[in-house]
């Protein structure tokens, strides 16, 4: 039963036993291990993950990434000079180079990884940098642009040097950005290289020391090829021990397993390295888990809908103006160790204060409208605040802004047409100067629209019948509505009521139901029916001529449509038609003399009735 308990587990998907513990990584007697998440950087286990290790090795991958980062074609041929060969002892792995070989930068880049030549990393360095300490300050800067806080290097090859050293956490780091150019991964996936000298000096055949990648047949006496392996680089020296720095990836998942400081002596084997990497890819691939958008909703209640306030919205809406918006969530995405995402509830996500754009949130509000932008964050038990996804506000649901009805029957607070306050009527019309100042500017209160005579008496704007006119008729004050105009763009105009008037802005002016046209109909203007929708709101096009600029003049407004001024004409009052009277009747005296007079020079036989003139 035993040896089929085991048949079961070796034929098992994996090829792998059951993955490890978190107990039983800490049983593990390496000094140093940390395990992180590629993607986003998260540390999935740690043991001594920050302490000062010396790195060997391993430091090649910053001189393959930091030569790949000046741009350098891999093609290009170097020929060596004597950093090939000077400080390099009898122990030192090397690919072979010497004074005068030439090469490719691609045969050293190789040569450095797969082998570990500590001559392609010098020669690397003057190739692309001039010289060791100008390639050794592009890794040090290279390592402060990553974030290895903890790191500083004297050399490009990793030979021991107290001032040269790393931590285990800061090498994942530099693995997860390494993992980003598709040379470097291209270089670390492979098995084994020829290296070609240009001129025949040299023809060698390498293969990787990275036995999670390649077995060495009568070299290796253990197995320790993963097939989930992309890569990495190991390490060596008496002081730093056995050391690797590993990426694998699954099911979509890339994870990175660093092992430093495994004594390179009897009691550790120089196979311990990849064991331990094994188990912490393990344990990851094992624990860790992701959460899409659709479970975070789920699982942690997590929304993103808001309510968002306009701005001009109608009195009587009954959601006081409020419309909703949602963020796009799609791409978010919780991922880390099962057993710590478990601790989390709804309680550990939250959106910062939402970005308001106070002009897109101005009524009108159209479904599809960008209202700002908001980020969605979570913050662990005792742990930092973290960026989960951020997006714009778009509008669901819409908003229409305030208006004031137009109706066509008179309100209670309107005089009706038997009304006597027509007296004082005058002469309403347009022009191209719009004459006296007292009669051309409009003062716009309370939905009433009259000019000052005097600074004392009001003339009102009011509808009569078929026509506007003007006239000292109190009872007419809240009969104007003003509807701003606004252009949508394809020709086609909007028309939203408005108790305040911008400078400069078109409006339609609108008493019951009919707009005021720039169109004179004898001593008045003509009134233009409107469409409206059943709430009374301006449905159809309106005329260009019952287009009204206002711009400002004092404390009132003059308006114009089509270059004409609205004005009324003064003195044409009661004292008008007192005028008129005298005239007709003077016209009628004058005709009747004349008449008479007439008669009088025609009729001879009546004497004394005429008389004689002297020639």
């Amino acid at each position: 039963m035993l040896c089929a308990v085991m048949l079961c587990a070796l034929l098992s998907p994996s090829g792998a036993l059951a993955a490890p513990s978190k107990e039983e990584l800490d049983s593990i007697k390496t000094p140093e291990l940390l395990l992180m998440e590629a993607d986003t950087g998260a540390v999935l286990y740690e043991k001594n993950g920050y302490d000062r290790v010396y790195p060997a090795s391993t430091t090649k991958i910053m001189t393959c990434i930091v030569a790949l980062d000046t741009g350098v074609d891999v093609k290009n041929q170097y020929t060596c000079g004597w950093e090939s060969q000077n400080g390099f002892g009898r122990q030192s792995s090397l690919l072979g180079l010497k004074y005068g070989y030439t090469v490719t930068i691609e045969d050293m880049l190789y040569g450095l990884m797969l082998c570990s030549g500590n001559d392609c990393g010098a020669c690397l360095a003057v190739a692309t940098a001039g010289s060791i300490e100008n390639f050794v300050g592009m890794m040090n800067q290279k390592a402060q642009e990553i974030g290895m806080t903890g790191t500083h290097f004297t050399n490009p090859h990793g030979l021991h040097d107290e001032e040269h050293y790393t931590t285990a956490y800061d090498m994942a780091l530099l693995m997860k950005h390494a993992l980003k150019n598709q040379t470097f991964l291209e270089i670390i996936k492979a098995k084994e290289y020829t290296v070609v000298e240009a001129k025949g000096k040299m023809t060698k055949t390498i293969q990787s020391s990275n036995k999670m990648i390649y077995t060495k047949p009568d070299v290796d006496t253990e197995d320790n090829i993963y097939q989930y392996a992309l890569g990495g680089k190991t390490g060596e020296t008496n002081v730093a021990g056995y050391c690797v720095v590993e990426a694998a990836e699954k099911d979509g998942v890339t994870l990175i397993a660093v092992s430093m400081g495994d004594p390179n002596n009897y009691a550790t084997s120089p196979y311990n390295r990849f064991h331990n990497a094994r188990k912490l890819f393990e344990y990851g691939f094992e624990h860790y888990v992701r959460y899409d958008s659709e479970e975070l909703k789920r699982d942690f209640g997590v929304t993103n809908a808001f309510n968002i306030q306009t701005t001009g919205y109608p009195k009587d809406d009954p959601n006081g103006g409020k419309v909703t918006a949602e963020v796009d969530i799609s791409s978010a995405e919780l991922r880390g160790l099962k057993e710590e995402l478990d601790k989390l509830t709804a309680q550990n996500f939250y959106w910062h204060e939402p970005e308001i754009d106070e002009e897109a949130v101005r009524t009108p509000v159209e479904v599809g409208d960008i209202l700002g932008k908001a980020a969605l964050y979570y913050k662990p038990d005792g742990g930092e605040e973290q960026l989960l996804c951020e997006g714009e506000l778009m509008a669901v649901s819409g908003m229409r802004p305030e208006t004031f009805a137009v109706v066509s029957q008179n309100p209670s607070n309107i005089v009706d047409d038997s009304s006597t306050g027509r007296r004082d009527v005058c002469n309403l019309t347009v022009s191209k100067n719009g004459g006296n100042p007292e009669y051309t500017v409009w003062i716009y209160y309370q939905n009433a629209l009259y000019t000052m005579q005097d600074g004392l008496t009001s003339h009102y704007l009011f509808y009569d019948g078929e026509v506007f006119r003007s006239a000292r008729v109190p009872a007419a004050d809240s009969t104007v509505m003003l509807y701003k105009v606004t252009d949508n763009g394809d020709g086609t105009h909007s028309y939203f009521g408005t108790d305040q008037i911008e400078n400069g802005a078109s409006y339609v002016v609108v008493s019951r139901g009919m707009a005021l046209e720039a169109v004179k109909k004898g001593r008045s203007l003509k009134a233009y029916p409107l469409e409206t929708d059943s709430a009374g709101n301006i449905t159809g096009e309106v005329p260009e001529d019952a287009v009204w600029t206002f711009n400002q003049n004092g404390t009132g407004w003059q308006l114009t449509s089509g270059g004409l001024y609205l004005h009324r004409s003064g003195g044409d009052g009661l004292l008008f038609w007192i005028l008129i009277a005298v005239l007709v009747i003077s016209l009628a005296i004058v005709i009747h003399l004349l008449v008479t007079g007439k008669r009088r020079r025609r009729n001879p036989k009546r004497r004394g009735k005429y008389k004689i003139y002297r020639m």
